[in-house]
């Protein structure tokens, strides 16, 4: 899991000035409330000196003009990342899930959106607006998703809150979060652990207990996500790409052996694996009985053609 929201760029600018003020207080309330729930970053698609605050009237401009000196403060205090650490941009260049929004087509009112609506879903995290139009006002956010090779959308409800009352909605997602800060998982930790963390989809197989010690924290974070994620089943194997075993792989005895794994003292094979992990490593998994096994995670397990 993520401990960052995601400020909705569509949310910007406002209109006029009418109650704009009354808005910022509000937009500072409700940083402060995810903060306290411990989403400790903002990740915004440009710098903030950028964001157009009204037409033509960009973030410092408006800084200067405002008469609220208490106002004018705390938003100093925002800039400053003494409110909540302010990240740029949604995705980093040397975060995988870049690859996803290639593989993925993101849709709001029939526009297609590549910002904060479309990288929730790919984060599983929160998106707050600015409370600048009606449509903001909300919960939840209606989104079309369409995967490229499928060629077919879905609706999907964006996490989204515009004012502190709109996280009561969200409640199962910040207990989740919560829960996940506090037992602190590391891959030291992570085998001891592991029954507390998956209770519902996924199961964790004997083989990965030596694998876990040897994977890098940073794809190590990355694998903990997914697992997560489809753990409480707030997405599915559909969301990530997946892939096969080539018929050179299944016909090679030494290849095959490679991805063969244990499930209750059965052998199975573990060709299917998820792709959507940094420097080319992957997860194997198998399907029975409404669970998904884990057998390996770490690098690209040697092919014909890769060793």
């Amino acid at each position: 899991m993520v401990k960052f929201a995601l400020l909705n760029e569509l949310s910007l600018p406002f209109s006029s000035s009418l109650n704009i003020e009354k808005h910022f207080n509000d937009f500072l309330k409700l940083i402060k409330e995810l903060k306290s729930k411990e989403l400790e970053k903002l990740r915004i698609d440009r710098n903030l000196k950028e964001l157009e605050i009204m037409p033509q009237i960009f973030f410092q401009q408006f800084l200067g003009q405002l008469q609220d000196k208490e106002l004018r403060d705390s938003l100093r205090a925002f800039i400053a990342n003494n409110t909540i650490i302010i990240e740029t941009p949604f995705i980093k260049d040397d975060e995988n899930e870049s690859d996803e929004l290639l593989e993925k087509e993101y849709f709001y009112k029939n526009v297609s959106n590549k910002g904060a609506l479309a990288c929730s879903d790919i984060w599983n995290s929160v998106v707050i607006s600015f409370n600048s139009n009606e449509e903001w006002n909300t919960a939840f956010i209606e989104v079309e998703k369409e995967i490229l090779e499928e060629d077919e959308r879905k609706q999907i409800l964006v996490k989204h809150a515009s004012h502190t009352e709109h996280l009561n909605s969200h409640g199962s997602f910040f207990y989740e979060l919560e829960n996940f800060i506090r037992m602190d998982i590391k891959p030291s930790n992570f085998w001891d652990k592991k029954d507390d963390l998956f209770r519902n989809k996924i199961v964790i197989c004997e083989s990965i207990k030596k694998q876990i010690n040897n994977i890098d924290v940073k794809i190590f974070s990355q694998a903990l996500s997914i697992l997560r994620d489809l753990d409480n089943e707030s997405k599915t194997l559909d969301d990530f790409t997946i892939s096969g075993e080539s018929e050179s792989v299944k016909n090679d005895f030494d290849l095959k052996k490679l991805r063969i794994f244990t499930i209750l003292e059965e052998k199975f094979y573990f060709e299917n694996h998820i792709k959507n992990l940094s420097n080319g490593y992957r997860i194997h998994y198998f399907e029975k009985d409404d669970k998904i096994y884990i057998g390996y995670i770490g690098k690209h397990l040697p092919t014909k053609n890769f060793d």
